[in-house]
């Protein structure tokens, strides 16, 4: 026969039993609602999940258990692809430029880009910037974790992600003319999916696919574009060694040794003819190439600068992507067109003042007549630019 203490003893234990098994059930419950943070090992939704699949899709179909979906950069060249000819530029009227209802601050020029960029963009925009070293390997992932979650679960998310990850990224190669060595259609959004019983999560990084590298071609590992800096940086001191004057002396010195020193490249075969390694080490390139010098010296001088992208009526007539700058000076904005300052000459002769100058500080009612800004460096993006001063630059 039990005694009283027997029976006591007996229903302790089941008592703690009893509330053991509730605390294990609420336990398991605030797991599975992911309303608290479980380390993954003692997590019974990582365990359940432990034996699901992984894969990788190019673009994203479907939604499976810790599945990784892959976005692409897209990337358009400002490539003036004519015979970078122009003494008798074809007229096409004055076009006054009506995208920009205000001045921009000379201050903002640095960042462009940037400023115009929507919050998710600029979120990606920031990381990026502040990885930019650890990328010289080439293989290097940032991770977002799970930053764009919320997005992620709206209807149309994913698109609204992926434009921001295209402008972004384009807009940080515009706003920094010194990432000749990054090629930008190599690196890609990847979104882990991980679905638990009836729980999505979005965790987002970017980067490398599958460890493969998106350095330039020409640059095979960190070592080689340290060196290719190096290079640049050592060019760079010795073009400023040879300024000399006020500011717009020291803006027509960069104009005038891009002008004599680079070559436009035709047949648009070689390396690094759209970037900064090509026009300061290589000395040929493509407007782009021409465009992305200018604003790197102005940029260590301290001289407000951008790169700006549009059409031009070449002297064929015919309309072509290019790729020019805008410079403040005294207040206003100006436009200079070194690739256009720089024409091929067949045969022999020489660049006379009138051509070498004919793009050099110009105000929108004589540039304009040529050039068309439209701020599509990737997709519809239409960014925005400074308002120009209508007339020529006078001392």
């Amino acid at each position: 026969m039990k005694t009283k203490n027997q029976n006591g003893f007996f229903h302790i234990i089941a008592y703690l039993f009893i509330f053991i098994i509730f605390v294990l059930t609420v336990y398991i419950c605030l797991d599975v609602l992911n309303l608290i943070e479980v380390p993954e090992e003692y997590s019974v939704l990582h365990w359940i999940s432990e034996s699901s699949k992984e894969m990788t899709l190019e673009e994203g179909e479907g939604v499976l258990e810790n599945t990784y979906r892959k976005v692409r950069i897209e990337v358009e060249n400002a490539i003036d692809s004519s015979e970078n000819s122009h003494f008798d530029m074809t007229q096409i009227g004055n076009y006054q430029s009506s995208q920009n209802p205000s001045n921009l601050e000379a201050r903002n020029a640095d960042f462009l880009y940037y400023h115009q960029l929507d919050d998710n963009a600029k979120i990606i925009y920031q990381e990026l910037e502040k990885n930019l070293d650890n990328m010289k390997s080439g293989t290097y992932n940032i991770q977002f974790g799970k930053t764009f979650d919320d997005l992620l679960h709206q209807e149309n998310g994913e698109e609204s992600l992926n434009q921001s990850f295209q402008l972004a990224i384009n807009a940080l190669n515009f706003d920094h003319p010194d990432l000749f060595y990054l090629d930008v259609s190599k690196i890609y959004l990847l979104t882990k999916i991980t679905t638990k019983l009836w729980k999505t999560t979005y965790e987002v990084e970017i980067g490398s696919s599958q460890g493969q590298s998106y350095l330039n071609v020409a640059f095979a590992n960190e070592n080689d574009v340290n060196q290719a800096i190096n290079r640049i940086q050592a060019e760079k001191e010795n073009i400023k060694a040879t300024l000399k004057g006020d500011i717009e002396n020291q803006i027509k010195g960069v104009h005038d040794y891009l002008v004599d020193q680079l070559e436009y490249d035709s047949t648009l075969s070689k390396d690094n003819i759209y970037n900064l390694y090509g026009a300061l080490i290589n000395h040929s390139t493509v407007c782009e190439g021409y465009a992305r010098s200018f604003k790197y010296l102005m940029d260590d001088l301290g001289i407000p600068c951008l790169i700006a992208c549009g059409v031009a009526v070449n002297s064929s007539g015919e309309t072509e992507n290019h790729a020019w700058n805008y410079v403040c000076l005294n207040g206003n904005w100006y436009a200079i067109d070194v690739t256009w300052d720089d024409p091929v000459i067949v045969g022999r002769g020489y660049v006379s003042n009138s051509i070498k100058y004919k793009y050099y500080l110009k105000g929108s009612d004589e540039f304009f007549q040529n050039h068309t800004e439209d701020g599509n460096i990737v997709g519809n993006a239409n960014f925005q630019y400074p308002i120009l001063s209508k007339t020529n630059y006078e001392k």
